[in-house]
């Protein structure tokens, strides 16, 4: 266990202190004895992955940052058992090579099985969410097995969000037969068309604020947004930033870029406060304008208000 870990090293933001204490985990009972370790003690605790969806406070995290790196897939018939700390790609990658269909368009995304099942991570159609047979937790004394049902999956949200004392240990997934060679073709694809919006070495942690469903906006704000705007029943928030002119905007190494309003990156020294500054600032304005309030897709650690 490291002391005063710094956590640029472990984000894919590069922004962030120190954490008090860090450990990886690279077996099952190693993570569930580290959490244990910090309940013990009365310690705060949090489980990372790769550390793609988080902005970490500048003043880091004053407890434990325990790293799963605890991985492996294994297949029966068209279920696939994934331990958490595998990668979502590497999950991707193995069903697309035995022909079991229903992740291809997920290609890209960054992160681990666990990060994915925690904010039922999609792309292009397809969530995660709507795979999962069962979810296998640690609760701090025992395992758990959950249904995808109490997993209350919904848009960008799981029962993991509300309940964060649930270690996610594995995951099964349920897919339907496909073609190895078309599947990975429109892996390929979305990898292409991912990477137009995400170059390749971009310090982000992805899109920061989750798009509005269209049941969740009030009619007077609907008469505001052209109908070419709602896809898939939701309405971009990269559309709603760039509205209030967010696109190209910057605080001090924190930039959005200028071809969409809800990529935020660090363009080199940036800093946790000006990044959630210029957050806050776009917010506050798409607010005003359409009386929406958007949320953060990305997980705050450490002392980050609003």
């Amino acid at each position: 266990m490291r002391e005063n870990e710094p956590l640029v090293r472990h984000t894919t933001l590069r922004i962030g202190g120190p954490a008090r204490w860090f450990q990886r985990a690279q077996t099952e009972a190693q993570l569930k004895g580290t959490v244990r370790w910090a309940l013990d003690r009365g310690i705060d605790w949090m489980v990372v992955g790769e550390g793609s969806n988080l902005l970490v406070s500048d003043a880091g995290f004053p407890g434990l940052i325990i790293k799963n790196e605890v991985r492996g897939i294994r297949r029966s018939g068209r279920r696939i058992s994934v331990k958490a700390g595998t990668s979502l790609q590497e999950l991707v990658d193995f069903a697309n090579r035995i022909g079991l269909a229903g992740l291809d368009r997920m290609a890209g995304i960054p992160g681990t099985i666990a990060g994915a099942v925690y904010g039922n991570a999609g792309a292009y159609g397809q969530t995660i969410g709507e795979r999962v047979s069962s979810v296998r937790v640690f609760d701090g004394e025992e395992d758990r097995e959950l249904s995808g049902k109490e997993c209350c999956f919904s848009y960008r949200e799981s029962v993991f969000k509300q309940d964060k004392d649930l270690v996610i240990l594995r995951a099964e997934l349920i897919f339907e037969e496909g073609d190895p060679s078309t599947l990975q073709d429109s892996s390929v694809e979305t990898v292409t068309r991912r990477e137009v919006k995400y170059p390749p070495g971009l310090l982000c942690p992805g899109s920061f604020f989750k798009n509005i469903r269209v049941q969740d906006i009030s009619s007077a704000a609907l008469r505001q947004i052209p109908p070419e705007r709602i896809i898939n029943g939701k309405v971009p928030a990269g559309y709603l930033l760039g509205v209030t002119g967010a696109r190209g905007r910057s605080r001090g190494g924190v930039r959005i870029a200028a071809y969409h309003g809800n990529l935020f990156f660090n363009a080199g020294g940036g800093t946790a406060r000006d990044f959630w500054a210029l957050a806050e600032e776009y917010r506050d304005k798409v607010a005003e304008r359409f009386g929406i309030v958007l949320e953060p897709e990305v997980q705050r650690v450490g002392c980050l208000s609003g």
